[in-house]
C-alpha cells in the first residue's frame, strides 16, 4: 500500500517547482534584455547548373530545395533590461527615483512667495498701472 504524502512534502515539492520556475523567468528576462542568437532553419531554393567538360557549355540547369540553417540576432530589449535591473538591485536602478521630500534631502529648489504692492495703483494680478 502507498504511503500518503504529507502537507510538508506537497508544499516542498511546491516551493522547489516555484523556484525552478522563477530562476527560469529570471533567465528568459535576462537572456532577452542581453539579446541573443537565433538558429533559424529554413528551406532555400538551390539553382544547380551542370557543364560539360570538355567544352565548357551548359548542359543542364535545374532548381532544387535544400533544407539550410540562418543564423539571426535577436537585439536586447531596453524595458526588459529596466525590468530586470528595477527588480534585481532596486537601490541603484529604480524608475522613479524618491521625491526630496519622501528622502529628507533638500532639493535645491528655493520658493519665493508674490510680493504684493499696496498702494500705487495696484490691481489684484500685482501688476501696476502706473
Amino acid at each position: 500500500m502507498k504511503e500518503a504524502r504529507t502537507d510538508t512534502s506537497v508544499k516542498t515539492s511546491k516551493a522547489t517547482r516555484d523556484s525552478r520556475l522563477c530562476k527560469r523567468v529570471e533567465d528568459a528576462i535576462c537572456r532577452r534584455a542581453e539579446g541573443y542568437k537565433v538558429e533559424l532553419r529554413k528551406t532555400l531554393k538551390v539553382k544547380r547548373v551542370d557543364y560539360d567538360p570538355d567544352t565548357g557549355k551548359k548542359t543542364c540547369e535545374r532548381e532544387e530545395l535544400m533544407p539550410g540553417v540562418e543564423e539571426i540576432h535577436v537585439p536586447g530589449d531596453v524595458r526588459a533590461a529596466a525590468y530586470f535591473l528595477n527588480n534585481r538591485d532596486p537601490e541603484r536602478w529604480c524608475e522613479h527615483p524618491n521625491t526630496a521630500e519622501e528622502s529628507g534631502e533638500l532639493s535645491g529648489i528655493v520658493e519665493i512667495p508674490a510680493v504684493a504692492h499696496d498702494g500705487e495703483g495696484s490691481d489684484e494680478d500685482g501688476a501696476g498701472n502706473g
